[in-house]
């Protein structure tokens, strides 16, 4: 991939999405992509090597901003663990909210990057889960949360959720509006990490 700035490589990335959330990755093709973004076919290429590159940009970048800011989260004193979560929560909605084909490409894509384990955004994907094991393991020693959770077990169990519920509704947004969502996750996570009284 040549290092480009400008619109041109956005609109390329931007079009990507649309693409391959609506055909999927592997049936997604580099014509229709820059169909999509108004340019010429070669024109991807002096951005993109292929579409894997073009995917693992998307990936790169949206994980990133992900890790971004649940560090900055982390690194506030003034919210205890379960506020932490809970905006956690908020940040990964708010990323996506606006945005339906990207939950899908977030969705239907991440576990095909997963399985081969390469790409610039694995250290942010492996960080920001070590990141909620923190917070946990936190919100345990402050007595906040049920000190019999596994952090691990926490942390893959909720974030698979969340995929699967931005999944549903960036395909049946009217079924599943993103606000509930958002609320009835909050509720169940904090309801299984409170301690058990007695």
């Amino acid at each position: 991939m040549r290092t480009r700035s400008g619109d041109k490589e956005k609109s390329i990335a931007n079009a990507a999405v649309k693409v391959f959330a609506r055909d999927g990755f592997h049936g997604a093709k580099i014509t229709r992509i820059a169909e999509e973004a108004g340019v010429a076919t070669g024109s991807v290429y002096l951005y993109f090597k292929n579409k894997e590159s073009i995917l693992h940009h998307l990936f790169s970048k949206l994980w990133l901003a992900m890790h971004v800011s649940f560090e900055d989260l982390l690194k506030r004193d003034d919210l205890s663990a379960r506020e932490k979560i809970e905006e956690l929560f908020d940040s990964i909605f708010n990323l996506f909210s606006q945005n339906p084909p990207l939950a899908l490409l977030f969705v239907n894509e991440q576990h095909h990057l997963l399985r081969e384990g390469t790409g610039d955004f694995m250290q942010y994907y492996v960080e920001f889960l070590r990141m909620g094991e923190q917070v946990v393991r936190d919100g345990i020693r402050k007595g906040e949360f049920n000190a019999s959770v596994d952090p691990r077990s926490f942390t893959n169990f909720v974030f698979g959720g969340i995929r699967q519920l931005l999944h549903q509704w960036a395909r049946a947004p009217r079924q599943f509006p993103l606000n509930t969502i958002r609320r009835d996750i909050k509720e169940i996570t904090m309801f299984g990490l409170l301690p058990r009284s007695g």
